[in-house]
C-alpha cells in the first residue's frame, strides 16, 4: 500500500494544494454548478485558463503543473462543457459568447475561490477561450466587486469571421446542421478534428480524445457544442471588443496552425493596443499541449513585465 502523503517523494517539497470542485452559481434564473480546477497556493498571484471548442479544462493538463508551485492556477469547465452543468441553449443566450463570459464573472465572485475584489487576474485564453477571455477581460475591468484583469493572454484564438472546413458548414445548415452534430458525430469525427488541431497526427493522445469524447456525449454535451460552434460562425463584432482591451496583452500563437492561420494572429495583436505577439515554430493550434514549456515561459514573463517591483 502506497500513502499519499501530499509529497513528491522522500525529501521532496509538498505537492501544490489542490481544491477543485463544482462550485454553485447563479446563472440567470437557474442554479447549476460549475467545475474550476483549483491548483496551487491560494495566496499566490492567481492565473485563469480558459478552454477551446469540445473539451475541457482537460487541454492544459501539461501547462499546469508548470505553473502551479509559484500561482494559483484556475482553470474551469466552462458551461456546457467537461463536467459543469449543462443547461439547455434556449436558456442561456444560446451559449453566446457574453453570457460564457458573465457565467466566469460570477464564478470569479463566488465566495468559495475566496478572491477578494480588486486582486489582479491573469487571463489566459485558448481558441474559443480567447475570444471569451476578452470579453470578461473588458467585462471584468467594470466590475467593483470582481478581481482585477491585470494582464490578458490570447493564444491561438478565435477572433476572426472565417471559412470554416467543409464538416463545419454542414454542421450549420439550418435544420440539418443540428441532427449531424447531435446525433450523427462520432468519436472518430472528434479525433479526425484533432488532426487539425496538432502539427502532426502522432501528437493526438489517443486517451485525451476519449475523456472528451465521453464528456461530449453525456446528456446536453453535443447541445451545448453545437450551440458554441455556431457563436464561432460570425466574430464580426469581437473586433470592437478586442479594441477596447486596455490591459497588457500578449499573442501567441502556434506558427503552423492549420485551424486559425497566424496570419490572423498577426491580424489581432494589430488591432490591440499595446499587444505583443509570439509565434511558437513548427506548433499547431495547441502550444498549451506541443508547447507548454515555452507557453509556460512566455506567460510567466508576461505577468512578471505587468507584476510591481
Amino acid at each position: 500500500m502506497t500513502i499519499d502523503d501530499g509529497m513528491n517523494g522522500v525529501g521532496h517539497a509538498p505537492r501544490p494544494a489542490d481544491r477543485s470542485r463544482r462550485v454553485a452559481l447563479t446563472l440567470g434564473e437557474r442554479r447549476a454548478h460549475v467545475f474550476v480546477c483549483d491548483r496551487g497556493p491560494r495566496d499566490a498571484p492567481t492565473i485563469l485558463l480558459l478552454h477551446g471548442l469540445l473539451v475541457h479544462h482537460h487541454e492544459f493538463a501539461r501547462l499546469i503543473p508548470l505553473l502551479e508551485g509559484d500561482y494559483r492556477v484556475l482553470a474551469p469547465d466552462l458551461p456546457g462543457c467537461g463536467t459543469s452543468d449543462r443547461p439547455p441553449p434556449e436558456e442561456c443566450d444560446g451559449y453566446s459568447l457574453p453570457w460564457l463570459a458573465s457565467a466566469l464573472l460570477e464564478l470569479l465572485r463566488s465566495p468559495e475561490l475566496e478572491l477578494e475584489p480588486g486582486r489582479p487576474l491573469h487571463v489566459l485564453g485558448h481558441s474559443l477561450g480567447g475570444a471569451v477571455a476578452a470579453i470578461l477581460t473588458t467585462s471584468a475591468a467594470l466590475a467593483s466587486d470582481a478581481p482585477t484583469p491585470a494582464t490578458l493572454t490570447l493564444v491561438d484564438s478565435s477572433c476572426f469571421t472565417m471559412p470554416m472546413p467543409l464538416e463545419g458548414r454542414l454542421a450549420l445548415v439550418p435544420r440539418v446542421g443540428p441532427l449531424v452534430f447531435t446525433r450523427l458525430y462520432r468519436r472518430a469525427d472528434l479525433r479526425r478534428y484533432f488532426t487539425r488541431v496538432f502539427s502532426r497526427p502522432e501528437l493526438i493522445d489517443e486517451g485525451a480524445v476519449s475523456v472528451y469524447w465521453d464528456q461530449l456525449t453525456r446528456a446536453g454535451g453535443r447541445e451545448a457544442a453545437y450551440a458554441m460552434l455556431q457563436q464561432l460562425a460570425d466574430l464580426d463584432a469581437m473586433s470592437a471588443r478586442f479594441c477596447e482591451l486596455r490591459c497588457p496583452t500578449l499573442v501567441v500563437w502556434g506558427a503552423v496552425d492549420a485551424l486559425i492561420p497566424a496570419s490572423l494572429g498577426r491580424r489581432l495583436a494589430a488591432l490591440i493596443p499595446g499587444a505583443r505577439l509570439e509565434l511558437i515554430e513548427g506548433c499547431g493550434h495547441a502550444p498549451n499541449e506541443e508547447a507548454p514549456e515555452e507557453l509556460a515561459r512566455l506567460l510567466r514573463a508576461h505577468v512578471e513585465r505587468a507584476s510591481p517591483g
